[in-house]
């Protein structure tokens, strides 16, 4: 249905390290013949849609696993984007940080406009193990305990208050992801 739904635009799979090995099969055959049926029927539709796989794994060692299916792995591995970690790029946590404080303010229609300085502080010096949904669900409980229009450090995880801001200045960031984006251009 997904791939139906997308049409001529773009299908993004999360997770593709995760499939079941029927699933690559099926996905496989997809990829190589460019069309697929609907479920219950035997009327072939052409694929238009572009497809982006995700995924946190390394695939190349689910197929050295045995996991991961090897020609699949070829067929999907046209071109290879890397995000780093968030917690490589803490330069790009305040644009983050606003984007969902901007989007949940406005889905619980409250009103929260900023992060203090020591907050910001604090989300930058954590690691963020959870990436960016991590974050996204930082921001998401900060905004509904505020309570005042800025977040203040107190409305922050304790995790994420306990940990040291002390090391912050010594970090060095390799690249944003804006940057990155703009170089592979």
């Amino acid at each position: 249905g997904y791939l139906e739904q997308a049409g001529e635009g773009t299908l993004l799979l999360d997770e593709i390290g995760e499939l079941s090995h029927a699933t690559q099969v099926k996905l496989l055959r997809v990829l190589q013949q460019r069309e697929f049926c609907r479920l219950g029927s035997n009327r072939l539709i052409p694929l238009r849609a572009r497809l982006i796989f995700a995924t946190h794994t390394d695939l190349a060692e689910l197929v050295a696993q045995g996991k991961f299916r090897l020609d699949l792995f070829y067929r999907i591995n046209v071109m290879k984007v890397t995000a780093p970690a968030l917690q490589e790029r803490v330069e790009d946590i305040p644009q983050i940080a606003m984007h969902f404080l901007r989007q949940y303010s406005e889905i619980y229609q409250k009103v929260v406009e900023d992060i203090r300085p020591g907050a910001m502080a604090l989300l930058q010096s954590y690691s963020w193990p959870g990436n960016v949904r991590e974050l996204e669900n930082v921001i998401q409980r900060a905004i509904i305990v505020a309570s005042n229009e800025s977040i203040c450090e107190k409305d922050l995880p304790l995790n994420i208050q306990s940990e040291s801001v002390l090391n912050i200045g010594d970090y060095q960031p390799t690249n944003s992801f804006e940057r990155q984006l703009r170089n592979y251009k």
